[in-house]
């Protein structure tokens, strides 16, 4: 538990850090916070407008080191009323990486400290500004790569994660003052009383815990985009269509059969979603019997075609390539056990070559049909003419998405896409529904112990509860600056 003093000690001095990447460009930003941020910064700023008296303004003035003089835009924004609850100064100067390094040892040479990596967002935290689970979602609103991310994460930036978590531990500790009452006055016989409050209680939260780790599913999606395994045998114009539906040339083209030797990953955005193409290695009709065809790259090809299928294994959905120019053959059939029990979409290429494609088509239906029991999704196409590869991404979109429970642009659902998060969830929610399965046989002490531990787990979500090395863990992973 982070104590008064431990956190005193952390926000004692001023600290700096440049908060723009590094590289040169028109503007760059240095950033300092702590109790000393204005006195150091007019040691070296000067300006007709005062900083102090015009708090959130963007004053323009001269910033002035021994060896040179940037002219500088500054903003002062006075405590509590910044993003780190502390007095801050942001300077923008001239974006030059040589500039603001001078700027950054000129300010160091005047009482600031260097930052250490995400320190900013660590005082934010630890002066009331965010919650644990919020300062975490700031690396995710970073490194979001599509609206749907994004939106995901921004949900929790604004707290509902940690209102819907509050509430949890409202409940909990409701339960843990019911069962200190029970041990204080055992002469009062209240136990069953409190034993069936505790049990309405833990009954709520684990409903909202477990609509919590329902989302995760979807959170993986969201965060790490739909996986898509492009499967076909060698020469069907896999990796064509490969480079049709990203619309660039991506993979290696030749009329050598087994180009491709290994998974090469390429992810586009598609209606706000990532679409993460896997173009695997072309896998010959024996590959199920593990019967690997030798050539002169045999012991590559084995490997590449091994990796194809942990990539399958490990996909959202299939995207099973043929050649539609010709009638299916067994060689065909084994390669569809390959997407047994996946979802697949199945995709009969070279459609600008088929004379009789009607005919062609009822035979492959008729496989897949026979082959899947089921609804199947086949499409012709053609990577040479680009006749409906639109229609593929909509079916690969569609098909994944209709399976996840909500539509994240425009639900208000909390999606779960940290890791952290769910694992802690996973362990309060077993902690809790042991407590329910036992409660005949378990004595009430025991009960508290397995609550408090629970209470444990959430507070290391929110960070109520969470230690220090938790969050010295977390805040290491912020760049320096933010």
């Amino acid at each position: 538990m982070i104590t008064e003093e431990i956190k005193n000690n952390m926000t004692q001095t001023t600290i700096v850090a440049i908060a723009t990447p590094p590289g040169n460009a028109g503007v760059g930003i240095l950033r300092l916070s702590g109790n000393n941020s204005l006195s150091i910064v007019n040691k070296c700023f000067k300006s007709q407008t005062n900083l102090e008296s015009n708090p959130r303004v963007a004053v323009y003035g001269t910033l002035s080191m021994p060896s040179f003089t940037d002219t500088v835009i500054a903003i002062f924004f006075p405590n509590p009323n910044s993003f780190t609850g502390e007095d801050v100064i942001e300077i923008h100067a001239h974006g030059g990486s040589f500039i603001l390094q001078k700027i950054l040892d000129h300010l160091i040479s005047l009482g600031a400290t260097m930052a250490t990596a995400g320190e900013f967002s660590k005082r934010a935290f630890l002066n009331g500004k965010l919650s644990l689970d919020q300062a975490e979602s700031i690396i995710e609103l970073i490194h979001a790569e599509s609206e749907s991310h994004l939106n995901a994460t921004n949900k929790v930036y604004q707290g509902k994660l940690k209102q819907k978590l509050l509430d949890v531990e409202k409940k909990l500790v409701e339960s843990m003052a019911e069962i200190t009452a029970v041990l204080d006055y055992p002469e009062h016989d209240i136990e069953n009383t409190a034993i069936n409050h505790i049990e309405s209680n833990l009954n709520f939260v684990l409903n909202e815990i477990e609509s919590l780790i329902d989302t995760t599913h979807e959170g993986r999606i969201i965060s790490n985009g739909i996986q898509v395994a492009v499967l076909g045998k060698p020469n069907v114009g896999k990796s064509s269509l490969f480079n049709a539906i990203l619309n660039r040339d991506r993979s290696i083209v030749t009329d050598i059969a087994g180009t491709t030797t290994d998974t090469i990953s390429e992810s586009m955005l598609y209606k706000g979603m990532k679409l993460v193409f896997n173009d695997t290695a072309g896998v010959r009709g024996n590959f199920v019997k593990y019967e690997i065809i030798i050539s002169s790259h045999g012991a590559i090809e084995q490997m590449g075609i091994e990796r194809t299928k942990r990539v399958v294994d490990d996909s959202d959905i299939v995207l099973a390539i043929f050649d539609g120019s010709t009638p299916p053959t067994d060689g065909d059939k084994e390669i569809l056990e390959l997407t047994r029990g996946k979802n697949s979409i199945f995709v009969l290429n070279k459609s600008d070559m088929v004379e009789d494609a009607a005919a062609n088509k009822l035979d492959w239906f008729a496989l897949l049909q026979t082959f899947n029991k089921g609804n199947v999704k086949i499409i012709m196409a053609s990577a040479k003419t680009g006749g409906n590869v639109n229609s593929i991404k909509e079916m690969v979109y569609s098909s994944v998405t209709e399976q996840i429970k909500r539509t994240t642009t425009s639900s208000d659902e909390i999606i779960i896409t940290n890791n952290r998060h769910l694992n802690e969830l996973t362990s309060a929610y077993t902690l809790l529904k042991n407590v329910l399965s036992n409660k005949a046989t378990t004595t009430i002490d025991c009960i508290a112990i397995d609550i408090e531990d629970a209470l444990t787990h959430i507070g290391n979500i929110t960070g109520t509860r969470a230690n220090e090395a938790v969050i010295d863990e977390i805040f290491s992973r912020f760049c320096i600056g933010k």
